[in-house]
């Protein structure tokens, strides 16, 4: 027996991804009707402040983001030119970008994720 690689055509793979992508969203949407969020109490005296509110890690870049850039430059021009630099390093052949470039613009913006969530999580 040989250990020779299956090729998939690529809209066959497409399908597939498709539809794993939509059984994923079905399971997802399934449990968040059996677990419902766990909701505090509303806001009283033994409540923090709007200052003192803090997002989830994975979020607290972005607030850092905010505190110091307006909301349309901080919300949602710089992460979305991110995430459309990140969906188009697979395609830095096609687009001539060179490696040497695409890696060094990668770790920029990795570094600097990474700095806005220390300095969001600690300043």
């Amino acid at each position: 027996m040989e250990n020779t690689p299956v090729k998939i055509p690529r809209d066959r793979l497409l399908i597939r991804e498709l539809f794993t992508a939509l059984a994923a969203l079905i399971l997802l949407c399934w449990l968040t009707l059996l677990a419902p969020a766990p909701l505090s109490a509303p806001g009283g005296a033994g409540t923090p402040t709007e200052t003192a509110v803090q997002a989830p890690w994975i979020f607290v870049g972005l607030q850092a983001l905010l505190r110091v850039l307006p909301p349309l430059w901080g919300g949602v021009a710089l992460p979305l030119a991110a995430l459309v630099f990140l969906a188009l390093l697979p395609l830095e052949k096609r687009l001539r970008l060179s490696w040497g470039l695409s890696a060094f613009l990668f770790v920029v913006l990795l570094l600097a994720g990474t700095a806005l969530t220390l300095w969001g999580y600690w300043g």
